[in-house]
């Protein structure tokens, strides 16, 4: 498994797919032109108090002052209460990293090789614990010498002949599918795409910086079928060559799928390049803030691009991208280059686009191309759709 991590990394999807229609729920719910806010848009502020709904749409955290908790409290209840990873585990070593979920700050760093995730704050006068070292399995800070250990333990004070009974706050911590995952909340672990873990595959990381977007929007544009042809004219999508396409769109309990039937030579260079005839093309959703495109040829899969959309503040964004592609001829070092070095471009026309977005507030309006957005935003604020399976005709 290899990993790039490029502090100005590359966006992330070789090619959009899309559909036509809207999910059958939330058209009864929505009869008409928009979406209520409450389930398309995420929200910026703590719900009011006694609002019915607060406790449904909002989560908790751990170890955070009232003011931390009042800024996760008004996130979607799956997002405040999921997931999120803070690190690649193949690049966490001794050095501390500084980290932010949903604006708490944290620390990320590896104790005798053990993922261990903090507050980034020392107990003893609030120093960023980030700033300090890791020696002998225990963080130290850089004010005062204090350090803690794993369990978050004070171990030692210079100059001390006594240990204070004092800890700083720490998280949960998992390691799957090459990430290290933390939550600030109670939330179930997501179920993560098998391309992760699967060993047959060319697989790495890239993790670009973060940069100015809500969480889901950016997860959304990932799996959006409209935005290529006009944001990414010629590299993902031909502007003038739209086609017919089938859509086979089905939502479960665990998430929701979108399968495009294109069975044509790709139109844009980068497709080209990289897969020729496109077979199919599959958009999937795993809640609450995972999206993944795949595409296939007359030969079967060819680039799988899952990821996973971690919300440092209400405007702020980082995602973490997985690139699997079938083993072959190319050398895993040589596609890795190609594939970020093409999805450089495509990176920084998603991003101008999204920040632009993140300035204007209001409910969105339902469009006809919107097949994932409405579960994308009901998953998020645990009101997910209804299963169900339906079949549309567009043109991509």
């Amino acid at each position: 498994m290899d990993v790039h991590d490029d502090g100005d990394g590359a966006r992330l999807a070789a090619a959009r797919i899309g559909g036509r229609g809207a999910f059958q729920a939330v058209a009864r719910r929505a009869r008409g032109d928009r979406i209520s806010r409450h389930a398309c848009r995420p929200p910026v502020a703590p719900a009011r108090a006694g609002d019915p709904r607060a406790r449904r749409r909002t989560g908790t955290i751990r170890g955070a002052d009232d003011a931390a908790q009042r800024l996760v409290s008004g996130w979607p209840a799956a997002v405040a209460a999921g997931w999120h990873p803070v690190a690649v585990a193949a690049r966490l070593g001794t050095r501390p990293l500084a980290r932010r979920l949903m604006d708490v700050p944290l620390v990320v760093f590896a104790a005798d090789g053990v993922p261990v995730v903090m507050h980034d704050r020392c107990p003893h006068r609030a120093m960023p614990l980030s700033a300090g070292s890791v020696q002998g399995g225990a963080i130290v800070c850089p004010y005062h010498g204090w350090a803690f250990g794993a369990d978050g333990r004070c171990r030692a004070v210079p100059g001390a002949r006594t240990v204070p009974d004092v800890a700083a706050a720490t998280l949960p911590v998992r390691v799957a599918g090459g990430l290290v995952w933390t939550t600030l909340g109670n939330g179930p672990f997501p179920r993560l795409p098998a391309v992760m873990d699967d060993p047959a595959l060319d697989r790495f990381w890239w993790v670009p910086r973060a940069s100015t977007a809500r969480v889901l929007d950016a997860l959304e544009n990932h799996l959006d079928p409209a935005h290529p042809h006009l944001v990414h004219p010629w590299l993902v999508r031909a502007p003038h060559r739209r086609r017919p396409a089938r859509v086979e769109v089905t939502v479960d309990t665990t998430g929701a799928h979108a399968r495009y039937m294109e069975d044509a030579r790709a139109t844009g260079l980068l497709p080209r390049l990289l897969e020729g005839h496109r077979w199919t093309s599959i958009g999937r959703l795993h809640p609450p803030t995972i999206g993944e495109v795949a595409f296939t040829g007359r030969d079967g899969p060819t680039l799988s691009i899952a990821v996973v959309f971690v919300p440092e503040s209400a405007r702020v964004t980082r995602p973490y991208a997985h690139f699997a592609t079938p083993r072959g001829m190319v050398p895993a070092a040589v596609k890795r280059w190609l594939l970020t070095a093409f999805h450089w471009p495509i990176l920084q026309q998603d991003r101008r686009v999204l920040a632009r977005q993140a300035t204007r507030e209001g409910d969105y309006a339902r469009g006809p191309l919107d097949f994932l957005g409405p579960a994308i935003w009901g998953f998020a604020n645990g009101t997910p759709p209804p299963p169900q399976r339906y079949t549309a005709d567009m043109l991509l």
